[in-house]
Parts: C-alpha cells; structure tokens; sequence
C-alpha cells in the first residue's frame, strides 16, 4: 500500500506507520480517507499482529486537524461524511481503529494536539518521551474536541483531569501525560524506541488465539461503557454543529487557520492568546 500522508515499514509481524504530512503534520482529510483504508485492509489481515504509531516528523507528531480542510468539509458537497446523524467523520475513524483486531500502539515523540490526541486516545496503548507535548486547544476558541476526544479522555483519566486539560487549553508535557494515565509510559527517546521495539516484538510473538482472548475479556468488561461513549460522541456531535453556527467561533477558527505555520505551532496556546482572537466569554 502506497499513501501521501502515512509511511509503512513491516517488520515481521509488526506494522511500522509514521504520519509524513509536513511541515506540521496536520491531520488533513487526505490523511483521514488513508487511515480508512489502512484500518479497513488491517480488519482482513492475518499477518499483522501489532501496529506501531510514529511521526517522520522530529517536531510534530500530529499538530491537529487542519483548519482549512475543516472549513472545506463544512462547505464541498464531495467531502465525504458519516452516514449517521449522531456520529461525525472523526468520530467514526476513531472507533474503528478502536476496535481493530491487532494491537495498536502511538510513539508519540514531539507536539500532538487536537484532533491527533483525540486519534491516539482510541489506541491500545500510548508512550511518549518527557519534552514531548500534548493539548487540546479547541476551547480557547469556543469550541471542544469532537473526534471523541472530550468523551475518551473523561473515560480515561476522569472528569476532574479532564476539565482541567480541556478548560485550561495548555500544552503538558510527556512526563504529566504518564502522571495522569494518559500513557503507559514516558522515557528518553532511545530507550523509547527500544522498549517499543521488544514490546511490538513481544506482542506479535503471542498466539492470536491468545491476544484475541485477552481482547474479548476487555470488551466483555467493559461492554457497558459502549452506550456511554456513544453518549458522549452523540452530545459531542450535537455541540460542534452548535458551536460552529457561531459567527465569532468561526472568525476565531479563520484566524487560527491563517497562522497555521511551524512558528506559531511550536507554541500554540501562546500563539492563540496572542492572536486576540478568543470568542469573549459570555
């Protein structure tokens, strides 16, 4: 499989994909048409046990989505969407990559935020380095994350966490995303890699008989949390297309979407506060 945004090295039984959208890594709608289909082909495949999760990119893991392509999708009849009403494009990406039949792992080694954390909230697993970085900018402007982020990250690390991430907009680093169970774990880059690496090879070493039981048990335990995350996607859906109607969360979204450079990105909370253009709190 050849893709744009997505670049696949197999190594036996482990997939190795690095996002490879620069500069920033901007999750665009291209990258999100290739993570479908990359999911859709893993659905079938009995050759992969593991799926590791990196960036060719030394700065930017995913930046977030790309404004310009959010603004895009509102208005071309051609973009696809979700054929549900409650459950938007995102939404729907993100709970397949959930439920795929391999182990999914992020390597997450630079700046993450928006709609890429709200991506690798849906994995099975999570490691990052100490300087690397990771926020969910959208209320600064009015807005929230609606890829199912704000619904996985109450479930993961609980709704005091949550609000605290959500509300105060920062950027934390990889060593607070260990403290607050956002990740399994946070070590210095090589020895990042080298963990990663024995624990892929570990994974796909496992019978698929026996990784496929350790699944089953996890879903029947967690088989009630489904309505309630389906829940939160559905409220999360109804408050984007909310907020979206605003004329002021849209003039704030074009304005970030013009500074959407590596020199306002590397420090984006500072970038957007200032820029000035934050709705006014009402």
């Amino acid at each position: 499989m050849t893709y744009q945004t997505l670049k696949l090295r197999r190594d036996g039984r482990v997939l190795y994909v690095d996002f490879d959208n620069p500069p920033l890594n901007l999750m665009t709608i291209q990258m999100v048409g290739e993570l479908f289909d990359l999911g859709g082909s893993l659905v079938f495949d009995q050759e992969t046990s593991v799926v590791v999760l990196g960036s060719a990119n030394p700065e930017f893991f995913i930046a977030h989505f790309d404004l310009d392509d959010m603004f895009r999708s509102m208005k071309d009849p051609d973009v696809p969407q979700s054929k549900y009403d409650d459950i938007n494009v995102l939404q729907a990406l993100t709970t397949m990559w959930q439920t795929l039949p391999q182990t999914t792992v992020a390597v997450v080694d630079g700046i993450v935020r928006g709609g890429g954390l709200e991506f690798i909230l849906a994995l099975d697993m999570r490691f990052t380095t100490p300087g690397s970085r990771f926020c969910f900018p959208e209320t600064t402007g009015g807005f929230l994350p609606t890829g199912g982020g704000t619904t996985r990250l109450a479930m993961q690390v609980g709704p005091a966490r949550a609000t605290e991430i959500l509300l105060s907009a920062r950027d934390f680093s990889g060593a607070e995303a260990a403290s607050y169970g956002l990740v399994n774990r946070c070590l210095g880059a090589e020895e990042l890699t080298a963990y990663v690496k024995e624990l892929a090879d570990s994974v796909a070493r496992r019978p698929r008989a026996a990784a496929a039981a350790v699944t089953e048990v996890f879903r029947a335990v967690f088989n009630s949390a489904v309505d309630a995350q389906f829940a939160g996607f559905a409220v999360e859906n109804a408050a984007m297309k909310t907020l979206l109607s605003q004329p002021e969360v849209i003039a704030h979204l074009t304005r970030m979407a013009e500074i959407q450079d590596v020199e306002h990105e590397r420090d984006l909370p500072a970038s957007i506060a200032a820029s000035g253009s934050s709705p006014v709190a009402g």
